[in-house]
């Protein structure tokens, strides 16, 4: 196999080598013409970076790394968080860096904090999916030199990508009423979330907006977005005496509990009740009934969250920046018509 150099693409492009080198560096003060001319070379070529060298010389690692802190303990078998992790992977990549994963549970390891960790792996930034941002480990990240960005976690200190959850979940409740139906139960994720507490407001001002009046018995806790307490908060809900027509869970684990619950209680979806969900995590359609559910746009989420981190390196960014995802309906099978029963 042969070697391209930087010799071969200036070559190849009419470019000196300092200018194939600026293009393929990311440097800024190139015209785009004339990188995008030396980038095609380059892979037309088959010319493959010596990222040792260009960190030698950019004294950077061209490394991030990401850290995932979430309280199912699921990890990277999330059903959400994976699908995320794999759109930021491929958009760092798209820009020249590689990544890492620091471990949530560092402690027996003898490294000490997230932030020794990032030191000691020599990381440019990192991405920060976590539960509790006020935690001692996280907030020495956030107060570091190191630049991060937060998922799913508005900070004014920090760069931060989030869905827009409030609007996904009156969207939800709205496509409910827009079917006839008025006795609507939530099943909410944790309310000390901000993703939680926000879907939560996002439901209860579709009611308001409908003139529909609020019904305590039909708001039930979901615990942490969880299977079993989705499922139990279902059971909660089958038990009243005036059952709710639909059930707007916030989110698909939690809303596969509660179609398990009816599953097992003999209650037909959508025929006896609608449920439609949050995440539009990757199982949804091999379900029966497959679930209506209010999608985040992942590939969209990791791009953004990978430009806000890669812009916050590069152009050295001190000021906050802050994105808003916009989210989408995915109508399946689960929802039906209100009608008497």
């Amino acid at each position: 196999m042969i070697m391209v150099k930087i010799q071969d693409i200036a070559k190849a492009t009419g470019y000196s080598t300092t200018t194939v080198s600026k293009a393929l560096n990311n440097y800024t003060d190139i015209s785009d013409k004339a990188k995008n001319k030396i980038i095609m070379i380059a892979k037309e070529l088959g010319y493959i970076p010596n990222v040792h060298a260009r960190g030698l010389v950019m004294k950077r690692s061209f490394t991030v790394g990401v850290i995932l802190d979430e309280l199912l303990g699921l990890g990277l078998n999330h059903p959400f968080f994976s699908g995320l992790i794999e759109a930021f992977r491929a958009a760092i990549e798209e820009r020249g860096y590689s990544m890492i994963l620091i471990s949530n549970h560092i402690g027996n390891t003898g490294i000490g904090s997230y932030l020794d960790h990032c030191q000691q792996q020599n990381v440019d930034g990192v991405f920060i999916l976590c539960t509790d941002h006020n935690s001692e480990s996280i907030q020495q990240l956030i107060y570091s030199d190191i630049p991060i960005v937060l998922f799913d976690i508005p900070n004014k200190e920090t760069h931060s990508v989030v869905s827009n959850h409030f609007e996904g979940a009156y969207q939800a409740t709205k496509y409910l009423i827009d079917l006839g139906h008025h006795k609507i139960a939530h099943i909410y994720g944790n309310a000390f979330t901000y993703a939680g507490s926000e879907r939560k407001q996002g439901f209860e001002k579709a009611l308001l907006d409908a003139n529909i009046a609020l019904n305590e018995d039909y708001l039930v806790s979901g615990g942490y977005f969880d299977f079993k307490y989705g499922k139990r908060a279902m059971e909660e809900l089958l038990k009243l005496e005036d059952r709710p027509s639909a059930v707007f869970a916030a989110g698909d684990i939690m809303a596969l509990g509660a179609m398990q619950s009816c599953y097992e209680h003999e209650v037909r979806i959508p025929d006896d009740i609608s449920i439609i969900g949050f995440d539009n995590i990757k199982l949804l359609d091999w379900i029966t009934p497959s679930l209506t559910t209010i999608a985040q746009d992942t590939l969209q989420l990791g791009r953004e969250c990978c430009n806000v981190l890669i812009d916050s390196i590069e152009e050295k960014k001190d000021v906050a920046m802050h994105k808003v995802v916009a989210t989408y309906i995915v109508e399946r099978k689960s929802c039906a018509p209100y009608h008497q029963v």
